[in-house]
């Protein structure tokens, strides 16, 4: 078996007292597909934003294509090799 692509391990993520991430944990394969569903408030986008280095979590690991995604250094190189969509795109509708 292969690395995934993207591994997620005890993501957390707090704004002030709100703890919005605890724990998480995930793991991505080549060839599959996820969606992240959830209710509002549940933390979908903010985890998003994690992977893509829109907000640093507090803590955690973040690695995608094998590399430590929370030590890069040219952060625009790296978002121009992943591409995700966030809310309200309308692409399934």
């Amino acid at each position: 078996m292969s690395n995934p692509l993207v591994e997620i391990k005890n993501i957390h993520k707090s704004f002030g007292p709100l703890e919005v991430l605890k724990g998480v944990d995930f793991s991505v394969n080549q060839g599959e597909v996820v969606c992240l569903i959830g209710k509002s408030g549940s933390g979908k986008s903010t985890l998003l934003r994690c992977i893509n280095l829109l907000e640093t979590p507090d803590s955690g690991m973040i690695h995608v294509f094998g590399e430590d995604v929370l030590s890069i250094k040219n952060v625009n190189q790296f978002r121009n090799r992943v591409g995700m969509c966030f809310q309200q795109f309308n692409l399934f509708g």
